[in-house]
């Protein structure tokens, strides 16, 4: 019982851990976007690449928030 507990949570450390590497790269995605429309070529989108940079990196700061307590639960389990 408590074996499967820590496969699952492993599991989830490992997803989390996905996630939060592929919301960083789309977040820098965003912002070299924001910053070549921006200043490269001059452009009213750049604003809207700007904020859904930062709102990826707000979600990933969220997300490696939980990560951080899935691996605290981890230790406890173990």
């Amino acid at each position: 019982m408590v074996n499967e507990k820590v496969k699952e949570l492993e599991s989830k450390l490992k997803d989390f851990q996905r996630f939060i590497g592929t919301l960083l790269i789309l977040s820098s995605y965003l912002y070299l976007g924001a910053i070549i429309n921006t200043f490269m070529r001059p452009s009213t989108d750049g604003k809207i690449l700007m904020l859904l940079a930062f709102v990826t990196v707000l979600s990933g700061i969220l997300l490696a928030t939980k990560q951080r307590k899935i691996k605290i639960e981890l230790e406890k389990e173990r």
